[in-house]
């Protein structure tokens, strides 16, 4: 009978633990990532020692889901990391409210104000997921993220620089629900950054090795993680969390996203935000 109350009441900690504790974890990552992609390094313990090679720092935000369960109060954390590391560039790649025929629209301004004090000076860059499509919700989304000063991309790039780099970024639109078109290349931009929603689609894009840096999200890195069972999302099934080489120079990064769908709950995949500090090139002299 005791072995029974302690099985009870371990799975009722469990399901606390899952619904009101770990999805309120941030998890904040540094990475420096050099031209060559054979070693990545996390320097999330000390990214302010490679701040001179640094030439641009990018925060990677994902799968807000946005919804009754996860307001727009629920970043907070996530305004106040982007404060702290004011990163160059802010990208979001994807599925901003979880379905949109069942968002609060009295949440809307709130919404809009939050999303607000994502700042950063070279913009802020986004992409649509699937679930922004739900009930034709993706000009609702759409609408939202410009009012909040996103630029969005969809089959599009953008140019940017600064006195130590410039920058190619292209957004592909979603791939289960959106138009996507599959046709990228390089430009004469020194690093080259492509957003997807679904990870798996960069198996379909044709010049896909030749990018630098492909940024990814809707996979929430299964969401709940058990050691003999690990949950996959169609479009995230080759991908599912982390860092792969595409060819010898095309790094994927795929995000555990911030918020959750279908059960408000996380177990060992807790919500993240990604810092890419981007190594800054090398003048002659200095070699």
């Amino acid at each position: 009978m005791y072995i029974l109350y302690g099985i009870i009441l371990l799975l009722l900690f469990l399901l606390i633990y899952m619904v009101f504790i770990e999805p309120r974890r941030l998890l904040v990552k540094n990475f420096f990532i050099r031209k060559n992609k054979t070693k990545v390094l996390d320097i999330s313990k000390a990214y302010d020692l490679y701040e001179d090679q640094t030439a641009i720092t990018i925060a990677h935000l994902s799968d807000f889901h946005f919804s009754r369960f996860y307001k727009p109060r629920r970043i907070n954390r996530v305004i106040a990391s982007t404060m702290t590391n004011r990163p160059d560039i802010i990208v979001f790649t994807g599925d901003l409210i979880d379905n949109y025929t069942k968002w609060p629209h009295q949440q809307t301004k709130k919404l809009v104000e939050k999303l607000k004090k994502l700042s950063a000076p070279m913009g802020k860059i986004a992409v649509l997921g699937n679930h922004d499509y739900n009930d034709h919700g993706q000009y609702f989304v759409m609408e939202v993220l410009k009012e909040a000063g996103f630029t969005v991309l969809k089959n599009e790039e953008i140019f940017g620089s600064n006195e130590k780099i410039s920058i190619n970024i292209a957004g592909m639109d979603d791939v289960l629900r959106g138009e996507p078109q599959f046709n990228y290349e390089r430009t004469l931009a020194q690093w080259h950054i492509l957003l997807v929603h679904e990870p798996d689609s960069v198996l379909r894009i044709r010049h896909v090795k030749d990018y630098d840096l492909i940024l990814a999200g809707h996979s929430h890195g299964g969401q709940i993680r058990l050691p003999f069972l690990s949950l996959k999302h169609t479009g995230a099934t080759h991908f599912t969390h982390g860092f792969y080489l595409l060819g010898k120079r095309a790094l994927l990064s795929v995000s555990n996203g911030l918020g959750t769908t279908k059960i408000p709950a996380r177990l060992r995949v807790p919500p993240e935000i990604t810092y890419y500090h981007l190594e800054k090139e090398k003048r002659t002299s200095e070699k």
